[in-house]
């Protein structure tokens, strides 16, 4: 297993409750995502922080997914985001059925609706 970070979402910039920041990692990340570990910085508002991290999605690279999406919270975390999967000869879900994700690209970290320079920092657990 790899880990992979400390990513950045930078200092978010904005009014108190309504701030926002996002920064792209500078190497591809690649692996298949285990976990993710979410550390809040500064002093986010708890009912109004919301953060996403995706993968960029930018050619040459597959299209942009969300790897973790998480509203109005603010406390440190481990999370296990896992995947539907699908069925290989219709591509319909499978009811109850969760892979992990497979990554290859720059991802991005980014937060809204927090305070002026919050920011939160994030550790991708990978599997070769």
């Amino acid at each position: 297993m790899n880990l992979v970070g400390p990513l950045s979402s930078g200092a978010a910039v904005g009014n108190a409750g309504v701030a926002t920041a996002n920064a792209d990692s500078t190497s591809v990340i690649s692996g298949t995502l285990v976990a993710l570990y979410v550390k809040y910085n500064d002093s986010p508002p708890g009912a109004t922080t919301d953060i996403a991290i995706t993968t960029k999605g930018a050619t040459p690279y597959a299209p942009a997914q969300t790897l973790l999406a998480v509203a109005n919270a603010a406390t440190d975390k481990w999370f296990y985001p896992r995947a539907l999967t699908q069925v290989n000869t219709t591509g319909a879900d499978i009811a109850g059925a969760y892979e992990a994700m497979p990554v290859h690209d720059l991802v991005n970290v980014k937060i809204d609706q927090a305070n002026a320079g919050d920011s939160i920092q994030v550790w991708l657990l990978l599997d070769d």
